[in-house]
């Protein structure tokens, strides 16, 4: 391959790499849209009804959700991660110990420590 040809092809690899990393969302885009998840996802009559759904960085450690939404809050927060992802980001950090839930004005949240 001549210098040339092989000059196209790394400049090509290079547009690629920079056109995919463009496309990723920033961490604030995906927290909005992750925001919009779970106040659809967090509406509860009794705190019966609310439980954890775990996530990840940088959407944070969990979310209190309605129970029957859990599957699709932490199926939709991995996509979110994913889309961060894309492009080489990465985060992490360490989570604190969770509060207990409480259902209050009709959504599930994480109440005071005792």
């Amino acid at each position: 391959m001549s210098k040339r040809a092989k000059r196209m092809v790394l400049l090509l690899v290079g547009l690629i790499g920079l056109i995919g990393a463009s496309c990723a969302k920033s961490a604030e885009e995906v927290q909005e849209e992750f925001d919009v998840i779970v106040a659809e996802s967090n509406a509860c009559g009794d705190v019966s009804q609310c439980v954890y759904a775990t996530i990840g960085c940088p959407l944070g450690c969990w979310v209190a959700v309605n129970s029957a939404k859990k599957a699709y809050v932490e199926e939709e927060a991995r996509a979110l991660i994913d889309d961060f992802e894309r492009g080489g980001r990465a985060c992490q950090y360490e989570c604190a110990a969770q509060g207990p839930l409480e259902c209050t004005e009709g959504r599930c949240q994480e109440g005071d420590s005792p």
